[in-house]
């Protein structure tokens, strides 16, 4: 009996001894435990202290508070200075955008600044002939300030076009018969006649959708007031005597408007449709036709302001061939009738000789570069009037920018 409780003592005793132990264990794990983790947050905030702020993840649950202080940027890093950084191109392709190509506001700088003079010389004399549609001069100045004018609000043009450019003009025309060195009436025959006008013109350009409208006012007399016989005689070593029967004296007011739509519009081809008219004391016409060339140009755009209308075409030189064609409707030829205004002319046209239907056909060659432009062209007509013959002459216009 003894011996088993004894070695129940026994047992009890070494259990609480065992007990004991594990408590000191855990208690020993715990703190070990704890010097851990105090240990790697120690250990964490020095090295948080020690990298840049960019390599450290914000954290809401961080235990503790740190500060931070960044001693080096990003050019620290990059042996170049930020004009030179910004002086580097990418790889990445830069693509110019429609609206780029259609810089509206570059367009009206041209509207505002562009200034012109055209010089159109025609004359039968490219063509070995001297009858009929003699000679024609006419000066155009195309100026901001000409915008300011009353006239410019009678002429029309294209609402809030990209490119509208306004200016003044001086155009004289001269015509005489076949044979205008004798005295006599030749009947049949186209009667003397010139007229001198000064005007204002204006020119709009939609190139969003690849269409002009050009239009002009003009004033002026037909006749011997016009000067015609005294700038023929001074080019003629014979004077034309026959100029003293020449149409008589009257006013000139005419109104002239020309369309232009662009079909097909590339830097190297284009072809338009055309048309007009022209209503006044002078000339009661309408006309439509076409108009092509080739060659290296801006679409729709012909003179030296086209340069800097698109980025498509950055060239300074230009050139083109061309061919244009159009079919006339007169209604009155004030040229071949005799004026509104006047019926004592010794000889006229009569009304009923006049061929409605005038055909008009030309080829030329246009080089322009920087402030310089040259056209040639050369004009076939068909006969304007019972019994004449068709026709032919010449032209040279030269464009300077001032």
């Amino acid at each position: 009996m003894l011996r088993v409780w004894t070695y129940l003592l026994v047992i009890v005793l070494l259990a609480t001894i065992n007990s004991c132990s594990q408590q000191t264990d855990n208690k020993t794990d715990e703190s070990a435990y704890k010097k851990s983790i105090h240990k790697d947050k120690l250990t964490q905030s020095i090295i948080v202290q020690r990298l840049p702020s960019f390599f450290v993840e914000s954290n809401t649950d961080t235990a503790f508070l740190y500060t931070t202080k960044v001693s080096k940027n990003v050019g620290d890093f990059v042996e170049l200075s930020i004009q030179e950084i910004a002086a580097k191109k990418g790889n990445i392709e830069r693509k110019p955008s429609e609206y780029h190509t259609a810089n509206y506001t570059s367009q009206q700088d041209i509207s505002s600044s562009t200034r012109l003079i055209r010089i159109v010389f025609d004359n039968d004399i490219f063509n070995n002939t001297d009858y009929y549609y003699t000679n024609g001069v006419v000066i155009e100045l195309l100026v901001p300030t000409a915008k300011l004018s009353p006239l410019s609000k009678l002429l029309l043009g294209i609402k809030g076009a990209a490119i509208d450019l306004y200016g003044f003009s001086i155009k004289q025309n001269i015509y005489t018969p076949t044979n205008p060195d004798i005295a006599e009436i030749s009947i049949g025959d186209r009667p003397f006649s010139a007229f001198l006008t000064i005007g204002q013109i204006r020119e709009s350009y939609n190139l969003k959708n690849n269409f002009t409208i050009k239009s002009g006012l003009n004033f002026g007399v037909l006749g011997p007031a016009s000067m015609g016989s005294v700038v023929q005689s001074s080019i003629h070593n014979i004077e034309p005597v026959g100029w003293n029967n020449q149409i008589k004296n009257n006013v000139v007011i005419n109104y002239s408007v020309e369309i232009e739509k662009g079909i097909v519009s590339t830097p190297h081809f284009e072809f338009n449709i055309t048309g007009g008219g022209n209503i006044g004391t002078i000339f009661n016409k309408l006309k439509g036709g076409i108009y092509l060339r080739t060659g290296n140009f801006t679409p729709i755009i012909r003179g030296l302001f086209s340069n800097s209308a698109r980025t498509s075409n950055k060239s300074a030189f230009q050139y083109w061939f061309f061919v244009s064609g159009s079919t006339n409707i007169v209604f009155y030829d004030a040229t071949l009738q005799g004026g509104l205004f006047s019926k004592t002319n010794s000889y006229i046209i009569q009304n009923k000789d006049i061929n409605r239907l005038v055909l008009n056909l030309s080829v030329g060659f246009a080089l322009y570069y920087k402030n310089v432009g040259l056209e040639m062209q050369n004009f076939y007509l068909s006969p304007e009037f019972k019994n004449a013959y068709d026709f032919r002459w010449g032209r040279i216009k030269l464009i300077f920018k001032i």
